[in-house]
Formats: structure tokens, C-alpha cells, sequence
């Protein structure tokens, strides 16, 4: 080769090569999280909240000082399509593409999960479905944006219902459609509704503090008429889960996946 090819080719040639494989990569790296944006927690998949008992208990485990177990929570879920069965990598090109959309998913998760502790009813005598957005007939909205939960008891005021979380009472009086209802704010920002109680266990004010574990009343079947009304529906409690959009608003989310993997984490009463 002559000289002239050779300065071409050391100059022009092979930075060019380079230039157009490293705006490959980019581009591929870069469209790898496109699924990613800031209405990315309105989206179905992510209202789902569905991950198994062993994924979670896998996931908690990746937890480190310096990362929050619900960062892998959020990429295992947008790399898994909102069904993962394993762990993803991949946090990094997030961070560096999209961090700040990432950060609110993650802390999004967070308000969700990161501070449940117990299982919302003190019996392990209790069963539940998915019955996430099914027609109703007997609700306060046209689709179910809850789980509701029954045991083989059907008398009210039976099972007490408890907090799953630490937390301020956001509300606890009587709703037309929802009864007795209780609303706990968890410091992630969560927020975890109980409704259809019997009762009370005591008397509430907003702003109170109550702790994971704690009474809140028993579960019911009130609502759905005038004010007191009982026994229009089954006994059951409707547990319900709202976090807060980018907007503000409230975003509800399906609780049964939650509590498939918190049903045997229950507190114990005599009653």
C-alpha cells in the first residue's frame, strides 16, 4: 500500500468504522429502555404488581447498603415484561439514559412494597382471588380495584383486620359505598385501604401513628346504602393499594400478588 492509502486508512477509514459501531451500540443500548418513560406506572403491566413468592424472596436478597432491593424490582420488571421469573440486570444503562424516569419507577415500587410487613387479617383461615378490574356488582367503582378477602367464618366483626403497615391514619369513618373503611399512610407513600369493616377496634384521628401489626377494626359488611347500613353484601374486607402519579393523582394497583406472598407473615390474637 502506498503512503497516501495508508494515512486514508489509519485517518479516515477506520475512525469511521468506529464511529459508526459505537452509534450501533448506542442505539441499541439506548432503545434497550425504551420501555421506559414517565407514565411508565400508569401502564397495565406495572398495575399488575405480579412477581411469584420465590422471585420476591430473591429479589430481597440482592438488597446492599448502597441498593434498594426495589431497583431490581424495577428492572427485573421492565426487562421481564411486568411478568419476570428471573432477576435482570441491566440498572446501569437506566441510570445513564433515564435516570430520572427510572428513579420515580423505582421509587414508585418502593411505596408499594417496601413497607409491608404483615398479612392485613390475623387468621391464616382466609382466602382471596384475583379479581383485579372484574366487572362488579356490589362496589363503589364499575371495576374491582382491589382483592377481597373472606374466611369460613361468615360472622362480622369475627377477624380482625390489622395493619399491614407502619403508618398515619389518612381516614377512618364511614364511606357510602365503602362502610367502615380505614386508610393508613406508610412512609414510602404508599397508601393501604381497608374497607367493609364491622367496626372500629377504637377511635381514630387523622394523622394518628399506628404500627405494622395493630388493630384497626374487625372485618364486615357494611356499606352500600345509607349511613350504618349492614349486611347488604357478604362479610369480606377490601383491601385496596394507591400510590400517588406524577401528577398527584392516585394510582391504584392490584394487592393480590401482594398478598399471596404475605399470607403466612399474620399476626396471632384470642379471639
Amino acid at each position: 500500500m502506498k503512503k497516501r492509502d495508508w494515512i486514508y486508512l489509519f485517518f479516515v477509514l477506520i475512525p469511521c468504522v468506529c464511529f459508526l459501531v459505537s452509534l450501533e451500540f448506542f442505539i441499541r443500548e439506548r432503545s434497550s429502555v425504551s420501555v421506559l418513560d414517565r407514565e411508565t406506572c400508569f401502564s397495565e403491566g406495572f398495575r399488575e404488581q405480579k412477581i411469584s413468592p420465590e422471585l420476591y424472596r430473591e429479589l430481597k436478597e440482592q438488597e446492599t447498603d448502597k441498593i434498594s432491593w426495589t431497583e431490581f424490582l424495577a428492572v427485573s420488571m421492565l426487562e421481564g415484561g411486568f411478568s419476570p421469573e428471573k432477576i435482570s440486570g441491566g440498572r446501569e444503562r437506566y441510570l445513564k439514559y433515564k435516570k430520572e424516569d427510572f428513579l420515580f419507577l423505582e421509587e414508585c415500587y418502593r411505596a408499594i412494597w417496601g413497607d409491608i410487613k404483615y398479612f392485613p387479617v390475623a387468621s391464616e383461615d382466609i382466602f382471596f382471588e384475583n379479581t383485579w378490574l372484574k366487572p362488579v356488582e356490589y362496589e363503589a367503582a364499575e371495576h374491582h380495584e382491589g382483592t377481597d378477602l373472606a374466611g369460613s367464618v361468615r360472622s362480622s366483626g369475627y377477624y380482625p383486620v390489622i395493619s399491614m403497615t407502619d403508618g398515619t391514619v389518612e381516614r377512618a369513618d364511614w364511606h357510602s359505598g365503602y362502610g367502615y373503611s380505614f386508610v393508613v399512610h406508610a412512609p414510602e407513600g404508599g397508601d393501604f385501604f381497608y374497607a367493609h369493616l364491622d367496626s372500629f377496634d377504637r377511635e381514630y384521628v387523622t394523622g394518628e401513628e399506628v404500627r405494622a401489626g395493630d388493630i384497626l377494626g374487625y372485618m364486615g359488611n357494611t356499606g352500600f346504602g345509607p349511613a350504618k347500613t349492614k349486611g347488604r353484601i357478604p362479610v369480606h374486607l377490601h383491601v385496596g393499594i394507591y400510590i400517588s402519579g406524577p401528577d398527584g393523582e392516585n394510582i391504584s394497583v392490584n394487592p393480590y400478588w401482594i398478598l399471596k406472598i404475605f399470607a403466612k407473615k399474620t399476626r396471632k390474637y384470642t379471639y
